[in-house]
Formats: structure tokens, C-alpha cells, sequence
């Protein structure tokens, strides 16, 4: 069965990463809120200036939206491999309401799961088959998810996301809706209701500039794609809004320092 990224309206999405070289991933932006269970190799992670080192059998949660810088180093096998889940924001904002909060409670945006021991494996299976297979009624794939937010948060590993989320980041859901789509600044500005000189300012007070961004949705789109399914590159460079793959190729090179085929251990 070939690999893919498989998401279901409001529920969420779940893919298996796979990667053969070892280049460090510099400034990757994680927009939702995810599990990654690392099955094969060592991934280490730098968030906000703190490391990670996730190894096989450990897991790793990420519940702000965050920048990091990422390394996935091989197993004997020859590759990384890891399978991730992201929730629907909707699903997270009800499980806070619906939950007392903590004495415990405080701002993680990447919390380190050093045993994932067999009620999170189990969970994690269950979540990630409520979206995979489209026969399972919606409300019973949303409770699964709703499942293993409570298997993490009893074990000391759910975070509450915190409620201030930059407008770059706004803009990147909807940039992700399509990456492929022509997006104009007009629909930006409609998106946020704002003006156009408000955008433009607001956005570089994150150093960044709406073709920057344009441009770091469709690479991030095109790496996850690399690494989570068995599309072709010419395939992939479409799907992310190139129609030529040498353009592509070269624009995926200068953000993250090598090539999109490298990704899949392939000069």
C-alpha cells in the first residue's frame, strides 16, 4: 500500500515520515498540534532554544505553534521512520473547556514522552485509525482523538495550548488550504480583515514578508509530502504550485539546503 497523508474535516490528519538523509531541517514551522512516535532512528529537536532527543519508542508532542530546528537520524535499517498525528484545533479548544485545569498546568510548547508505553501506543493506533479508514463514523474518529488527548494529559503530557497565535501563523491555515492556489494579498486581507499596510506591517514584525511566507507554506507542504508519501517530485512540485521542477528543486534547495530527492536518499 503506498504511503500518504490521510485528514478528515475537523477531526485532523496522520502520516508516517520517512527519511534517508540526516540534513538538518532549520526554522520548521509546526502549525497544529501533534504527536510524532518515533519507530526507527533518533530524531533531535531544538524548540526556543531547548533540545530534544526523541529515540526509538519515545514520542514527542508539540502543542503551540513553534519554530524548531530538527534532525532525524537513521537507524541500522538505512532511514528515520516516525508516525505522527494532528488534531483539529476545534478538538483541542473543547477537550481545555471540558477539562478542570491543573495546579500543574503551565506553557509547553514541546513536551518529550520518554516511554510510550502500550495504553499510548494503543491510543495513538486508535486516533490514527478513526482518520485513516473513512468507515468509522465522524463522532467516533473525533472521540478517539478526544481519547489519546486524555491518555497524555494523564501522564503529565498535555499542555493547554496558550490562546495568543501570531498572524503568520493565521495565515498559514489558510496558505495550507491550498498551497498550490495563486494567493494574492487581497485574500489574505480578507482573511484577517485588515487592511493591506496593516498585513504587510504586522507580518514584518515576524521578519516576515507575504512572499516569504507564500513560499515557506508550499517548501514545509512539499517536505511533508517528501517524507509522507510516495508521490514523484514532479508530482510533488505540482502539487505545491510549480509547474517547472527544476524552479521547484531550486527554491526547496535554498530554503532547506538540499534537494527534494536527497529527502528520499536519492542524489
Amino acid at each position: 500500500m503506498s504511503r500518504e497523508i490521510r485528514s478528515r474535516q475537523g477531526i485532523g490528519a496522520v502520516g508516517t515520515i520517512v527519511q534517508a538523509c540526516e540534513e538538518t531541517l532549520y526554522n520548521l514551522a509546526i502549525a497544529d498540534p501533534c504527536v510524532i512516535m518515533v519507530e526507527l532512528g533518533t530524531k533531535k529537536m531544538t524548540a526556543r532554544e531547548k533540545g530534544f532527543e526523541i529515540r526509538s519508542s519515545q514520542a514527542l508532542a508539540i502543542w503551540n505553534t513553534v519554530y524548531v530546528d530538527v534532525t532525524n537520524l537513521k537507524a541500522d535499517a538505512g532511514f528515520y521512520q516516525a508516525a505522527w498525528i494532528a488534531w483539529d484545533r476545534d478538538i483541542i479548544s473543547g477537550y481545555v473547556l471540558s477539562r478542570a485545569p491543573k495546579k500543574t498546568d503551565s506553557r509547553r510548547d514541546v513536551v518529550h514522552i520518554p516511554n510510550a508505553d502500550r495504553m499510548l501506543k494503543e491510543a495513538f493506533t486508535r486516533a490514527s485509525e478513526g482518520i485513516s479508514d473513512e468507515t468509522i463514523p465522524a463522532e467516533i474518529a473525533a472521540h478517539r482523538m478526544l481519547e489519546l488527548l486524555m491518555v497524555l494529559d494523564s501522564k503529565g503530557s498535555f499542555s493547554p495550548p496558550g490562546a495568543d497565535v501570531p498572524l503568520s501563523w493565521k495565515l498559514r491555515k489558510m496558505l495550507n488550504s491550498d498551497p498550490s492556489h495563486k494567493w494574492r494579498i487581497a485574500d489574505m486581507t480578507r482573511a484577517v480583515g485588515m487592511s493591506e499596510s496593516t498585513l504587510r506591517r504586522r507580518l514584518a514584525e515576524e521578519d516576515m514578508s507575504v512572499a516569504e511566507l507564500i513560499t515557506d507554506v508550499r517548501m514545509s507542504y512539499a517536505l511533508a509530502l517528501l517524507q509522507s508519501t510516495d508521490m514523484t517530485v514532479t508530482r510533488i512540485a505540482s502539487e505545491a504550485g510549480y509547474d517547472c521542477v527544476s524552479r521547484f528543486t531550486a527554491r526547496f534547495r535554498s530554503r532547506f539546503g538540499f534537494t527534494p530527492s536527497s529527502v528520499r536518499g536519492q542524489r
